[in-house]
Order: structure tokens, then sequence, then C-alpha cells
């Protein structure tokens, strides 16, 4: 979750921030939520009369402060479309006896790309897939009280390190220099120039590589990484135990206070009576009295203490290997910290590493203005409002190899335009008649609307861009590619029309203007799927209502494997097509 990239601009487009943002401004969290696409499953009155009061208020307080588009931007995406990835789900919030307020994206890839956040019971057969708890230590990311700390994560107070407040990088000879971003700045340069011990050093730590038995064999510690006579080589050894982590150093004391408290917080999230102890995969068994906090390297940790005096310290030591035991090495722990580093809280790793998005600013691989307008915002506060932009038409002429030519097809107002007369067509299809295939500007124009015939490849990323936007469910970007003259008859690859690819798009109603254009509301595709079978499976109940008063056939039977009647469904939310089954 901490690699960024600009991001499609279909995946949070600029209408879905700017109607997210009028509704949550005006306390409307319902429709904030409904604007970017996130499902809320949440009964308030349930939580209060179950819970109590104070649970309920928390859980409201969350849900009035999340910002929906910014949860969005900040889920992880795959490649190398940018689509959310599934087999995950990120608590936000946790809460007493077992309960977390937590946010879920779709579990497939092609399904459509609504998240959902549910108060739910965290189960110990947990099905959702892997846990992720960057959201619920980085509420940055998703919270509107929350925003500025990414500045501090950075290291900044009045600016971002390396940056001016206006977003222009700071030449060369004005970085690091007084105050905290100039201390930032220092230890940032001297861990590139792979320094990375000096750097804790430049950042105002006592680094300390601990010796516990140097008789020990390599297999549990780097003989070379504590031989005193051997300088040098555990110089090596340390920089290069450090290397893997590039934090912003100054914020690790802030971090390890976070980590302190958190283990109290935890604590309190019992299990239900009913639950076996596992239900809760977080480690309760720490003692933070002590005021140590670890970071697991490789191999080793670094052990943070000190952390209210002018100068903390940080202590590189060994780690045995996962599973193992070792009675000397624990009482060789506990003469050192006064406890065993497994009772020591971890500090989690995205708390200890730089921000994705310092590093990407610095690489270049980010602009300011590719950051969500709420980041670019805490992060460059004197940097002028950019106007969003916003998805416009698409190219309405493609060129493509056609015998031993180029030629151009123009497609306006919904038809395609070829530049050849209509006896060079006729020869075409009598070649298709004969068994052989069309080729150039007949097959782009035919592989449009038939899914069976190969496109040139231009054709084919024409047909890309328009179902990218179908893909991120960006409505508004589909309506300006059809007002660009795009036509709506397009099939992708499974024969789908975009009367079946309706559950995924939000944020425009598309189907009277489909319907006018000719599309079939009992169209099928490659399993004999009807745009119902669609939206019974993955659309919302106003969108099977629509359908049906299309007359779209409820008990149309598909072809494939696992052949089904439209109105098959166990879903709660469209019992009234129960009556429509007999």
């Amino acid at each position: 979750m901490d690699w960024v990239r600009p991001l499609h601009p279909s995946a949070v487009p600029a209408w879905m921030i700017e109607r997210a943002t009028q509704r949550r401004l005006a306390g409307d969290w319902r429709g904030a939520c409904e604007a970017a696409a996130v499902d809320v499953d949440v009964d308030l009155r349930a939580i209060r009369r179950v819970h109590g009061a104070d649970v309920a208020d928390e859980v409201e307080g969350d849900l009035r402060h999340l910002v929906p588009d910014l949860l969005r931007w900040h889920l992880p995406r795959g490649r190398p479309g940018g689509l959310l990835r599934g087999g995950a789900w990120f608590p936000l919030a946790l809460f007493p006896d077992g309960h977390a307020l937590a946010a879920r994206p779709p579990v497939w890839h092609d399904r459509p790309q609504r998240i959902s956040v549910r108060f739910h019971r965290i189960a110990a057969d947990e099905r959702g897939g892997a846990r992720d708890d960057t959201l619920m230590l980085l509420r940055d990311r998703w919270d509107a009280r929350c925003t500025a700390e990414l500045l501090a994560r950075s290291g900044g107070v009045t600016r971002l390190p390396f940056f001016a407040p206006d977003g222009q990088r700071l030449p060369d000879d004005e970085v690091a220099g007084d105050g905290p971003e100039g201390q930032v700045e220092l230890a940032l340069e001297v861990g590139g120039q792979g320094r990375h011990a000096d750097a804790w050093a430049a950042a105002g730590f006592d680094l300390e590589v601990l010796l516990f038995r140097p008789e020990w064999g390599p297999d549990r510690i780097d003989p070379a990484a504590f031989d005193r006579a051997r300088t040098d080589a555990r110089d090596t050894v340390v920089n290069r135990s450090l290397a893997g982590l590039r934090p912003v150093h100054t914020w690790l004391v802030e971090a390890a206070h976070r980590t302190l408290a958190r283990v109290p917080a935890l604590r309190l999230v019992e299990p239900w009576p009913s639950e076996p102890p596992r239900v809760l995969p977080w480690p309760t068994e720490v003692d933070e009295r002590a005021g140590l906090v670890r970071i697991d390297l490789r191999g080793r940790c670094l052990v943070l203490d000190r952390l209210d005096s002018p100068r903390p310290r940080a202590r590189l030591v060994s780690r045995l290997p996962r599973g193992e035991t070792d009675e000397d090495r624990e009482r060789a722990e506990v003469a050192a910290f006064g406890l065993e580093l497994a009772r020591m809280p971890r500090m989690p790793f995205v708390l200890a590493r730089r921000p994705a998005e310092l590093t990407a600013l610095l690489r270049g691989d980010l602009r300011p203005d590719d950051l969500h307008p709420l980041v670019r915002a805490a992060l460059f506060p004197e940097r002028p409002p950019r106007p969003p932009a916003v998805t416009g038409p698409l190219r309405d002429t493609v060129r493509v190899r056609c015998d031993n030519a180029t030629h151009e097809v123009v497609i306006h107002d919904g038809t395609f335009t070829l530049p050849h007369p209509q006896a060079e067509i006729d020869r075409e299809r009598m070649v298709e008649a004969l068994g052989g295939g069309v080729q150039g500007c007949v097959a782009a124009r035919d592989g449009w609307r038939d899914h069976t015939v190969r496109m040139p490849r231009p054709m084919r990323r024409l047909r890309d861009e328009l179902l990218t936007r179908v893909w991120h469910g960006d409505g508004p970007g589909v309506a300006a590619a059809l007002d660009g003259g795009i036509d709506p008859h397009v099939r992708d690859e499974r024969g789908r029309t975009l009367l079946h690819l309706l559950p995924w798009l939000s944020g425009a109603d598309l189907l009277p203007r489909l319907l006018a254009a000719g599309l079939r509301v009992d169209a099928r595709d490659v399993d004999g799927e009807t745009p119902l079978h669609s939206a019974v499976a993955h659309g919302s109940p106003d969108l099977v209502r629509a359908l049906l008063a299309a007359r779209a056939d409820p008990k149309a039977m598909s072809t494939g494997r696992h052949g089904r009647v439209a109105a098959w469904t166990e879903r709660p939310d469209l019992g009234f097509l129960r009556q429509l089954r007999r």
C-alpha cells in the first residue's frame, strides 16, 4: 500500500471529488459516500442499542469525517489497469468487544469498483481476506480531521522537506539548513549516500550496536557487526542492516509514542465470550510501561528508548529466528532492556517508513498536482488550487493499416466513416461469406460491435480507453465519450454491451440514452446473459426495476456452464423478483 503513482483520471474523477466534497461539507455523509461509490452498511440505532451511546457516537463521528473519495484514492490498486485490488480488508477504527469499522474493496478485480464500509464483529474465521491495518494507523488517508498529519509524518512543520510551501522544489543550496525541515533534509541526504548510521546521528539519535555474546554463531548474529576490532566491517554491516528502513527519523519519536498508546487501546478490544481467544490477531501480551519500542528489520531490530530526552537512542540488536527460544539470550535481553524483545511493543512498519508521497515527489514520480486536493492542500498550503481535470471525449479518428496503406477511420455521431467506396466494402463481405476474415478499415468497424471480429490494434486501444472508464465506474466520463460521437454499440471481449456494464457505472443515468440509441435490452453476451442478469448480480434495485420497466425478460435463461434465469437471486434487496419467477 506504500506504492504511490498517478491514478487514472477515471479512478477518482473530478466530478466524484466535487460531489462528495459538497455533500460531506453539508453534513450529508451518506450522500458523500454514495457520490464516491462507497456503500455504508452501518445501523447506528442498532449500535446504540447493543453497544451503548459512546460507541455509537464514536462510529458516527468517524463516518461524519470520512472522506470517501480520499479513501478510494488510497486503497491499493493492481496492475496494469489500476483497479482496486481485492484480497484484503482494512479496519478504520477498533471498538470494544471485538468490533471494527472496516472498509472492503471488491473481492475480484472484474467486479464493480464499489467499496463497502461496515461495522461488524471480527470473526475468528474471517473470510474477507488478509487484514491490513494501514488505514487504521494512518488516518490521514481517510479522516478529514487528520489530513494535516501527512506533513508531520514527512518531517515538516511549516513546509514539506525539500519543497517550498507552493510546491516548488528547493534548489540544492537552500536545503539542509536550520530548522526541523533542514534537519530532516540533512538526514535524508546522508542516508541517500548510503551512510545510514550517520543519518541517525544527523537526525539527533544516539545509534548503538548492542553486544550480547560475541561467541554466538553466524546463524544468530553476524560476528562482523559486533567485532569491535573490525570497525570497517562493522560499519558496513550496520549500514546494510539499516538500509531497508529509510525512515523520517524525527517522526519516529511521535510514532513510538503512538505505538505505546495503542497497546492499552488494543487490550480493550476483548472478544465475545463465544469466540475463541484467537479472534483478535493483535498481540496484547506486550509491556508498554518500560517506554521501549522495537522496529523489526531483516534478521535484526531497532530498539528505541529515551523518547522524551533531547537525544533519543536507537539500539541495533539481533533477533532469534522465528519460533526459536534461548534462555541465555532472554536473560541477556532482560539485563540490557529490562524485558525480552518479544514483549516490547512493535512499531508497525508503515509508521516507521517515510511516507510514500514524499518518496514519490522526491523521485519525480509524482507532481504536486497529481495528489488528491486535500493532500495537496496539507503538503503545499500556498499552492494555488488547480482546476480539476475534466474527463473529455475520446479521439474520433483512428489510423489503421489497410492493405498496403494507412487509412483514417472517423467515428462521428455514433457512426463510422470509412475511406472506401461501397464496391471495396462489398468485396470484403464476399471474402467473409466464403469463410475468410475482414481486415483493415472494415474490421475496425465490424469489431467494434462484434467481439468475434479481430480489430486492428489502434482500434482495440480506443475500445480499451472507453472500457477503462467503464471499469473504473466513471459514468460522466463515458457520457463525455458518447457526447464526442463514440458509437455506443461497443462490445467487450466477453460480448457485453454497455447495458450489461451499467452496474459498473456511477454518477450518470445512461440507461435511457443507451436504449434511445438502439441497444437491445435483451442482448446476449458469450454466456447468453442479458443486461438483467448483470444487474441482478451486481447492480442496484433501481437499475433492476428500470430494466424491467424497459421490458427486459426476467425469465431469460443464460447458456453458460451454469445456466440461470435472470430473476434468480437470493439478494434480500431484490425480493420483488420472487413473484416474477412463477
